[in-house]
């Protein structure tokens, strides 16, 4: 019994001291515009996929087949990968805005957009959001989406 107390006693003691003799740091993560595109993939299935997963299904549940062709389309295909994706439906100009989300649909979902979906990805990819007065090169929809033209 004396044994047994022992042994847990150097179990729990190895875990909480990690359990192993390798003290080297952790690396340094890799900021998003460093990797090369086989880190860029990885990080997009390994971290931001299943991330944006969660959070368009805690939008709307049809998201949870979410997959790399959701948002790259056939850039997914061909392994471009570009963006942004003809595929991810267009946004209107920045003047034709407000009518667009005078549609309660577009409305619900530019909010979705504005509150989650942006800072969310910009926080991914470690980059600083769009603000048309101090960073009007930032993050923004257009990076994910096209713009259409505007109505004549």
């Amino acid at each position: 019994m004396i044994m047994k107390r022992i042994s847990m006693a150097l179990c729990l003691f190895a875990a909480a001291c990690g359990g192993g003799a390798d003290d080297e740091p952790a690396p340094a993560p890799i900021a998003y515009k460093d990797m090369t595109l086989q880190q860029r993939v990885t990080f997009m299935n390994d971290v931001v996929l299943p991330q944006m997963r969660e959070t368009f299904v805690a939008f709307d549940a049809k998201y949870e087949t979410m997959t790399c062709q959701t948002c790259h389309g056939n850039g997914a295909n061909d392994g471009t990968y570009a963006m942004p994706s003809p595929q991810v439906p267009p946004l209107p100009t920045e003047e034709e805005f407000p009518e667009y989300v005078k549609d309660p649909e577009n409305a619900k979902w530019a909010q979705f957009m504005m509150d989650d979906v942006w800072p969310q990805m910009a926080d991914l990819l470690q980059v600083p959001m769009y603000d048309h007065m101090t960073n009007p090169n930032g993050f923004s929809c257009s990076n994910c989406h096209t713009i259409a033209a505007s109505s004549p």
